[in-house]
């Protein structure tokens, strides 16, 4: 079997949902491709789709919530978007290739793929099934408006709101977000230390920032490098940030960049200091890292939060000050810190990208 894997770079969760559908696909021996959906309007269209998003989450986030917010609305009124018509319009190319290719079925994990998948089954009698895959713990704008074979959820209240759209039951899989094996597979903290030079007995605070980082991280830094131990700030591609914090602070802060080990520092880490971003909260629970959530984007991110801290699966900082209060009462305090763990290990489906790739490939 051929799949077709469609995800946006917009941020990072999205393509790191779509790898861990693609290990999957190879594990079962099936074929799999990755594209960019708006790379089939044009390449001129998906720089500035990942440039805009990247660049409005980094820099204003607060007009990106209010955005959200819009959709929202916008979304409740039953008129179809402006979102579905401009994927639409390369729906034709889209579908060309696929049959072009030989693909037996298409996985979206972002909105736009969706979207053009539902204008292709719409104008086609395209024979290959469609599916979605969300990487958030909530429902988003305009995805109601889809209509593909199957959706494939977290375990929450997302299937709920899908419902009263009225996407059929049958049609939603609460399979969880998939993440990537590496961070199924969990290596012990001495040895995971001993492979990125972090010393034993060292207490270790980890901030990650995002894909594409976020901005004013130097509140949060200093008032982390004021305690014992040593904070590994994680930066993304934002290499501004990076080289704004780079040496402020001494010893004391470590910044890293955009980097493939991240499952190796969640596993060496005593706390971890996230974005409540859904693909990487995700992962954080299946690495079992105790979370601090910090610095919401409203809109998905804030519902992430309130599902994750909501459950004692995280702690949700308001402030940077409170973020690293929580950081160091959960690094210094182990029976808080294993009823955070085991609090993921009871709600987190570290198999979820297996039972996608099951259901896509044997119904």
């Amino acid at each position: 079997m051929k799949v077709l894997i469609l995800s946006c770079h917009t941020g990072e969760g999205h393509n790191s949902a779509a790898l861990a559908i693609a290990e999957a696909l190879t594990a079962q021996g099936a074929q799999w491709e990755l594209a960019d959906p708006v790379a089939f309007k044009s390449e001129r269209a998906r720089r500035f789709v990942a440039g805009f998003y990247n660049g409005m989450v980094r820099k204003v986030p607060l007009a990106f919530g209010a955005l959200y917010k819009v959709g929202r609305i916008y979304s409740n009124t039953g008129v179809t978007s402006p979102v579905y018509y401009a994927n639409a319009t390369y729906a034709g190319r889209l579908y060309d290739y696929i049959r072009e290719q030989g693909f037996d079925a298409v996985i979206s994990t972002h909105l736009y793929g969706m979207e053009a998948m539902t204008a292709v089954h719409n104008r086609y009698d395209a024979a290959f099934p469609s599916y979605g895959v969300m990487t958030d713990y909530t429902s988003i704008p305009f995805f109601s408006e889809t209509v593909l074979a199957g959706y494939f959820v977290a375990r929450c209240g997302i299937a709920g709101d899908l419902r009263s759209v009225h996407i059929p039951p049958e049609r939603i899989f609460e399979t969880g977000i998939p993440v990537g094996e590496k961070f199924r597979r969990r290596v012990p903290r001495q040895e995971a230390r001993a492979q990125l030079g972090i010393p034993q007995e060292e207490r270790m605070v980890l901030v990650m920032t995002g894909g594409v980082g976020c901005e004013n991280m130097v509140s949060l830094c200093g008032l982390l490098a004021r305690g014992s131990g040593r904070t590994y700030l994680l930066t993304g591609r934002n290499q501004s940030l990076r080289e704004r914090v780079e040496g402020h602070f001494g010893s004391s802060v470590v910044t890293l960049g955009f980097t493939d080990q991240v499952n190796l520092y969640m596993n060496a880490a005593d706390v971890l200091i996230t974005k409540p971003g859904g693909l990487s909260s995700t992962e954080a629970a299946v690495a079992e890292v105790p979370i601090v959530h910090f610095k919401a984007i409203p809109g998905c991110e804030t519902s992430n939060a309130e599902f994750f801290s909501g459950r004692g699966m995280s702690y949700w900082a308001k402030s940077d000050a409170e973020a690293a209060e929580a950081a160091w009462a959960l690094s210094s305090d182990p029976a808080r810190a294993e009823a955070m763990r085991q609090a993921q290990r009871r709600w987190i489906q570290p198999d979820a990208a297996e039972e996608i790739v099951k259901k896509v490939l044997h119904g």
